[in-house]
């Protein structure tokens, strides 16, 4: 039993000190210089920065599929030290990550969409997380009594779609550390 220990806590050693969500060399190359310049500044945006964006178009449970590709944009301006690093108004990437038709017996629909990257004023690119769930309203008991005043056609009734009209905001959050590069 002390045997794989010894391998395994080692391989554990390694493991931890390897950065995780390390930026490219490339990245930190542009960082590094921007660093010794006096024109460019470089800003670090933590991961767990929180971002409010609004959807684009009007979503319905009915319409979209799964995996769809959605677009939202920022509400507003995020900066740090007099510096705008993400502009208002930023295209923001996203899909749909479950979308369930209404179903029979009053049974709702319902639609999960999540966002997944913006891009910097530097053109960097930010990964995101966030998620937002509607479920329709559900007609579960007029299907049941239906279904008993109908002798079970009643209970082919649907519940109602799940929808998000556009326009719609809420919060996200950055996945990992960026530095962006702005002029000082």
């Amino acid at each position: 039993m002390k045997y794989p220990y010894r391998l395994i806590t080692p391989l554990a050693l390694v493991l931890a000190a390897a950065p995780l969500t390390a930026q490219s060399t490339r990245a930190d190359a542009r960082a590094a210089a921007a660093a010794n310049s006096r024109t460019e500044m470089p800003v670090v945006i933590p991961a767990g920065t929180p971002l409010t964006v609004a959807i684009d178009e009007d979503l319905s449970s009915a319409s979209v599929n799964t995996g769809q590709r959605i677009s939202f944009h920022l509400t507003s301006d995020y900066s740090e030290f007099g510096h705008v690093l993400i502009s208002q108004g930023t295209a923001v990437r996203g899909t749909v990550a479950q979308s369930t038709r209404r179903k029979s017996a009053g049974r709702p629909g319902a639609l999960t969409v999540q966002v997944t990257s913006v891009r910097a004023v530097d053109g960097t690119y930010i990964p995101l997380r966030g998620t937002t769930k509607v479920v329709g309203k559900s007609r579960q008991g007029q299907a049941a009594a239906l279904g008993v005043l109908t002798l079970g056609i009643g209970a082919t009734k649907k519940g109602l779609s799940a929808s998000i009209p556009a326009g719609t905001q809420f919060t996200v959050f950055t996945d990992a550390k960026r530095t962006i590069v702005v002029p000082r």
